[in-house]
C-alpha cells in the first residue's frame, strides 16, 4: 500500500510538472504564420492598359503564388504615387511594372514594362516565380523544417572575410549542438549552414531583400539567424559584427521557452517570401508534433504574442538590430556616477560595494567566445534625469517580485492544482485502506 501511495504522488507531481511546462518554444512559434500574407506582388500600368494586362497576368500569378505568403495586387500609374511604396516616383509618371511589396521596404523590381506588357506565359511565369523560389531558398527551408535553425552566410569578394565567416558560424553552430539537449525542447538536428556565395545574390534576391540583407552587390559578408518558417531571429549581422559569440547568443534565443520573458518582437522577426504547400505543412507536423496551421494553435500563440513586454529601449529609442548586447539574454552594462567625496566612507577595500551576478536556472549559460562585445550605456533616461540603477546587470527572463507576470501567476495556479490533485489522491487512498481493513 506504501508503494502505491507513493506511486500516486509521484504521478501527481508528473502531472504538476508537465502542467507548468510551456507547449513551445521561441522555435516553435516561428512555424505559425499569423499573418498569411506578408507580401504583394503588385502590377503598375496606365489605367487604359491596366484591364487588359490584368487579365493576361492574374491567371499566372495566382498559380505561381498560391500557398505562398504573397497576395497579388493592381495599381494605376495614376494612384501609384499615393501609395506609399511608390511616392519616390513622383514627376516620373506615367511608369509601368511589377514589383515585390512589403511594409517598410522600398519595393522590389520583379517585371519591367516590356515584361509587364509580354504575352508569352511561360516568361511571365518564370519572372514571377523569382519571387518566391530560389535554389538556396529551397535548400535553407528543407534544413528549416527539421533542424534547430539555420545559419544564413552572404558572402562577398573577400576569399579571407568569406572563410572568417564560416569558421565563426561553424563554431557557434558546434557550440549550441552541445547546448541543445539541456534546452525546454530539445531538437534532434543541430543548427545548419546555408552559404550565399556571391555570384549567386542577385539569384537570391527576392529572399535577400525580404530579410532585410544587402542584395546589392554587398561589400561585407553578413549572416541572419533564420527559423521555423524562414523567419529571421534578431538581427542581421555585417562584417566586424560577426563573432561566434554573438551567433551563439542568437542561436539560444530559438531554443527558449516562448512564455519565458524574452522581448516578443524576437518572435515576429521578418520572414522569406516562401511557398508552404500541404507536402511542408505534414513536414512541420510531423516534426513539431503540433500543426502549426491549426486555428486553435493559432489562437493561443496570438495570444502569447500579445500580452509580451514592449521592446527593449536604450536611450529612448528602439534598440531592436541595432545594439545585440541589449536584445539578446538581457546583459547590460550601465555607468554609474559617484560623489568622491562619500566613497571614502560607504566603501572599504575589504568590502567592495559589488553587485553579484546571478544567473536564471531555467536559462543555459551561454558560452562567450572571442569576439564578444559588451557595450556600456549611459544611466540616464531620454529625459535628462539620473535613474536609480541598483544594478548593474539585468536579466529579462527573471521577474520581479512586486512585477508578477501572467505566467508567473498561472504557475503559482498550477501549483496549487497539483497540491489539490496530491490531496484528493492521498485522500481516496486512506479511505479506501481504512475501509479494507475493516
Amino acid at each position: 500500500m506504501r508503494t502505491t501511495v507513493f506511486s500516486m504522488c509521484v504521478a501527481s507531481a508528473l502531472l504538476g510538472h508537465l502542467a507548468h511546462a510551456c507547449k513551445y518554444s521561441v522555435r516553435d512559434v516561428a512555424f505559425v504564420d499569423l499573418t498569411q500574407e506578408s507580401y504583394a506582388f503588385l502590377t503598375i500600368s496606365s489605367g487604359s492598359d491596366l484591364d487588359a494586362i490584368k487579365a493576361r497576368i492574374q491567371p499566372v500569378a495566382t498559380a505561381v503564388f498560391l500557398d505562398s505568403n504573397i497576395r497579388t495586387g493592381w495599381l494605376s500609374s495614376e494612384d501609384a504615387v499615393n501609395h506609399p511604396g511608390f511616392q519616390s516616383h513622383q514627376g516620373r509618371l506615367p511608369f509601368t511594372g511589377a514589383f515585390l511589396y512589403r511594409d517598410g521596404l522600398k519595393p522590389l523590381p520583379l517585371m519591367i514594362p516590356d515584361e509587364v506588357n509580354d504575352v508569352d506565359t511561360n516568361r511571365n511565369w518564370s519572372r514571377m516565380e523569382r519571387a518566391v523560389h530560389s535554389p538556396i531558398r529551397q535548400q535553407a527551408v528543407e534544413h528549416l523544417l527539421s533542424a534547430y535553425a539555420v545559419i544564413l552566410v552572404v558572402e562577398t569578394k573577400d576569399v579571407q572575410e568569406n572563410a572568417r565567416v564560416r569558421l565563426a558560424a561553424q563554431s557557434a553552430a558546434a557550440t549550441l549542438a552541445k547546448m541543445i539537449p539541456e534546452m525546454p525542447k530539445p531538437v534532434d538536428v543541430p543548427p545548419q549552414i546555408v552559404v550565399v556565395p556571391y555570384d549567386m545574390i542577385q539569384a537570391e534576391e527576392a529572399m535577400l531583400w525580404g530579410l532585410e540583407m544587402t542584395h546589392l552587390k554587398p561589400d561585407k559578408p553578413q549572416v541572419a539567424v533564420l527559423i521555423g518558417r524562414g523567419r529571421r531571429l534578431g538581427p542581421t549581422l555585417k562584417g566586424d559584427e560577426i563573432t561566434a559569440g554573438k551567433l551563439q547568443q542568437i542561436l539560444a534565443v530559438a531554443g527558449q521557452d516562448c512564455e519565458c520573458d524574452l522581448d516578443r518582437s524576437w518572435m515576429q522577426g521578418p520572414m522569406i517570401p516562401v511557398r508552404w504547400g500541404p507536402e511542408r505543412q505534414q513536414s512541420a507536423y510531423n516534426n513539431l508534433g503540433f500543426d502549426p496551421d491549426n486555428p486553435l494553435v493559432k489562437a493561443e500563440i496570438s495570444r502569447i504574442l500579445a500580452r509580451g513586454k514592449n521592446p527593449i529601449r536604450v536611450n529612448g529609442t528602439d534598440s531592436i538590430g541595432s545594439d545585440l548586447d541589449m536584445l539578446l539574454l538581457g546583459y547590460s552594462e550601465e555607468v554609474l556616477s559617484f560623489d568622491e567625496s562619500t566613497i571614502g566612507s560607504s566603501l572599504t577595500p575589504a568590502e567592495p560595494d559589488a553587485t553579484e551576478t546571478t544567473t536564471s536556472s531555467g536559462v543555459s549559460p551561454i558560452v562567450e567566445s572571442e569576439g564578444m562585445d559588451k557595450k556600456s550605456v549611459s544611466g540616464i533616461s531620454k529625459t535628462g534625469e539620473s535613474r536609480d540603477t541598483s544594478s548593474t546587470e539585468t536579466h529579462p527572463l527573471s521577474v520581479a517580485a512586486d512585477e508578477q507576470t501572467p505566467s508567473s501567476t498561472r504557475s503559482v495556479l498550477f501549483m496549487l492544482s497539483g497540491f489539490c490533485i496530491f490531496a484528493i489522491v492521498g485522500g481516496l487512498v486512506v479511505l479506501i485502506t481504512g475501509r479494507s481493513r475493516k
